[in-house]
């Protein structure tokens, strides 16, 4: 009975790697500014996922749970790095404490804002030009299905085709957000 307990959690640690370890380094990037650094904070994040998965709730998407220990241990290199460069630059001081302060500051909404407006960001890169110039009228513009085929010069069937295309390729990307929260 054990070993079918650690294999599912060894299961769910592999899933929650190959998912989202780009994204946990990204995250801890942004603030760090050193691939290597968030490289070796991100693995840090995963040891510390898998010492508590046990107490990770497999029913839920893990990438909160990881956004936030990545958080707290980039928050905490950032601060070591701010007592061990005493002698570096003011801006580099400045830059460090800034970032540490950012995060601190942020919530989890506001995580969890950032990686969905990275995730529509990289949902647009995914899409062909017409695709992607179709749905930001629609949605950023405020145009009705009439008005953009009366200015694309194609029928509505058209530009519903259009914007069910690029709500495909959102909702692929967005999947996580949709089933866990």
């Amino acid at each position: 009975m054990n070993s079918i307990k650690e294999s599912h959690s060894q299961e769910f640690f592999d899933t929650a790697f190959n998912l989202y370890y780009e994204r946990v380094v990204l995250y801890i990037y942004r603030y760090c500014k050193d691939w290597s650094v968030a490289e070796n904070i991100a693995q840090d994040t995963y040891v510390t996922f898998w010492e508590n998965i046990s107490k990770v709730d497999e029913c839920r998407i893990p990438l909160p749970y990881l956004l936030f220990v990545a958080k707290n241990k980039t928050i905490n290199y950032l601060n070591r790095e701010i007592v061990k460069t005493k002698h570096s630059t003011h801006l580099q001081k400045e830059e460090m404490l800034t970032a540490s302060r950012a995060l601190e500051c942020s919530t989890m909404s506001t995580v969890h804002y950032r990686e969905i407006e990275f995730l529509v960001r990289k949902s647009l890169t995914e899409m062909t030009p017409k695709t992607k110039e179709f749905f930001q009228m629609s949605r950023y513009g405020c145009k009705k299905n009439e008005e953009i085929a009366q200015i694309m010069g194609v029928s509505v069937k058209t530009v519903e085709y259009r914007i069910m295309s690029a709500l495909r390729v959102l909702r692929k990307n967005l999947k996580d957000y949709f089933n866990g929260h």
